[in-house]
């Protein structure tokens, strides 16, 4: 399999342990990401959960494309 011989792989898995920290913290921010959502969505409904959703992703693909957009398309300023 590729994960036994892909570098990667074997610094993930080292008998050091880091792999176990970054896990244990990532899960504590995404839990607080998450529960600040959850927060700030209570009490909205549905509907505006969505229209607030559809912006944040049109917000995210605008800035994806502003920043990746060829050069030869780029006005210097």
């Amino acid at each position: 399999m590729w994960h036994h011989t892909h570098p990667v792989w074997h610094h993930a898995a080292s008998p050091e342990g880091h792999w176990l920290a970054y896990t244990i913290i990532s899960s504590l921010i995404h839990g607080l990401i998450y529960g600040a959502i959850f927060h700030l969505f209570r009490g909205l409904g549905l509907g505006m959960v969505l229209i607030i959703a559809v912006l944040g992703v049109a917000a995210v693909a605008g800035v994806w494309w502003f920043v990746n957009r060829p050069k030869h398309n780029r006005e210097e300023y």
